[in-house]
């Protein structure tokens, strides 16, 4: 099953489409332009995000890493699908509500990245136990987890395979000692409610970022994780398992958790690495494009940013300072403020290279103040901007344009938050 097919023609509120409610299918068939959307617009480029697509699947395929690209990025089936299609091996979701759409999506494989402790979901996930064409996994962290997981699960119809998880001091979920995972490894294959199937840890906690000591103490870290595997497979604990896998997030160091899980041989069952990282899809103008080894500095085909929102000037109050009408209601501000990357005027596009920036966003206002070398703007025009952090852009709209090189809209997106 294709996970987009049940969405594509079902119409959706959509604010930045000419008729709304309305569906990727009737978008398709419009024969809009940009010119014809309703700002702001927040868009996809089609050939941005077909490189982007390819470009990882090759990367990670060259490596060695199998893909379960986090999906939460876009919970966007139609994009999961294309994921899918370049050979991911699976979706991670990081709640069970996201994994309930997956499988229901038809999805056929979801890597949990949380512990599950809530026992209507532990039921649900019991349900799906059944299910011969899906597979599920979560995370465990502590015994007490283990304790409820194993109390929802009693009488599922089989074993949830579970991934111990490693965590850093100081920061999100995970045992903090390779001592008391390895113990928690005991206890895990010792249930009759869940198996041990590998370890799992997140190195996005870490800074993000290339100009300081972040990637070294990432590796040291990420070196862990090997570690534990060696040591658990030395003590049987995976005898359960048909495969050991070792997984981390990946985020904007997939060379490093490339190279940490490098060399994982001699072991008594195959193991299978796993990438997660999801932003890659649509990449950014900062954020990624900071620390991906497939920026623009660092690789001779890199990503591209596959994401822009398109405001247009309300008002020019007072010299260097112009108001546009989008805010923190359509635009990433998480990490970064949005970045004007051009002025579009009678079909015109018009380059700011940097004498404009944004420095404010309220609900529905960006300011944009301008140098004097900047282009002249002007109310009625239209601003280009180039986006952070693909998280936090995707939940804002329930439905995508998607351009191709002439700014014709060729299909949409529709995502499910």
């Amino acid at each position: 099953m294709n996970p987009a097919h049940h969405l594509d023609h079902a119409a959706v509120e959509a604010r930045s489409l000419p008729q709304s409610p309305t569906s990727p299918a009737e978008v398709r068939d419009a024969g809009l332009r940009l010119s014809d959307l309703w700002l702001p617009a927040v868009t996809l480029h089609r050939d941005a995000l077909h490189h982007n697509l390819d470009r990882f699947a090759r990367w990670c395929a060259e490596r060695g890493l199998d893909l379960a690209p986090h999906a939460k990025t876009t919970m966007a089936p139609q994009l999961w699908a294309a994921q899918l299609e370049r050979g991911a091996w699976g979706l991670t979701a990081a709640t069970v509500a996201q994994a309930r759409i997956m499988h229901r999506s038809g999805v056929s494989r979801v890597i949990i990245a949380n512990e599950v402790t809530e026992t209507a979901q532990l039921a649900w996930i019991a349900e799906t136990l059944a299910d011969p064409g899906f597979e599920t996994m979560c995370l465990v962290d502590s015994a007490a987890g283990l304790e409820l997981m194993e109390h929802a699960l009693r009488g599922a119809p089989r074993r949830l395979p579970v991934l111990v998880e490693l965590g850093v001091p100081g920061r999100r979920t995970g045992v903090r000692t390779l001592e008391d995972a390895l113990d928690l490894a005991e206890r895990v294959a010792r249930s009759e409610s869940v198996r041990l199937v590998g370890v799992e840890g997140f190195e996005g906690v870490f800074p993000q970022r290339r100009d300081d000591d972040s990637p070294d103490r990432t590796r040291t870290w990420l070196g862990r994780l090997p570690e534990f595997v060696r040591r658990a497979d030395a003590r049987g604990l995976f005898t359960g398992a048909d495969e050991i896998i070792v997984t981390a997030g990946g985020s904007s160091y997939p060379d490093l958790v490339a190279d940490a899980f490098s060399g994982l041989g001699g072991l008594s069952l195959p193991v299978r690495p796993i990438v997660r990282s999801g932003c890659y899809i649509t990449h950014d103008d900062l954020f990624m494009e900071r620390a991906s080894p497939l920026r623009s500095e660092a690789d001779a085909d890199p990503l591209r940013p596959a994401l822009s929102c398109y405001a247009r000037v309300l008002s020019c109050p007072e010299p260097g300072r112009a108001l546009f009408g989008a805010g923190k209601r359509d635009l990433s501000f998480d990490i970064d403020l949005p970045v004007p990357r051009a002025v579009l005027r009678e079909g015109r596009r018009i380059p700011v290279e940097g004498g404009a920036r944004v420095v404010e966003l309220n609900d529905h206002h960006g300011f944009l103040d301008l140098d004097e070398d900047a282009p002249e703007i002007e109310v009625g025009d239209v601003v280009e901007f180039g986006l952070s952090h693909a998280c936090t852009v995707f939940d804002k709209w329930s439905l995508i344009p998607v351009l191709d090189d002439r700014d014709h809209v060729v299909d949409a997106v529709r995502t499910v938050f």
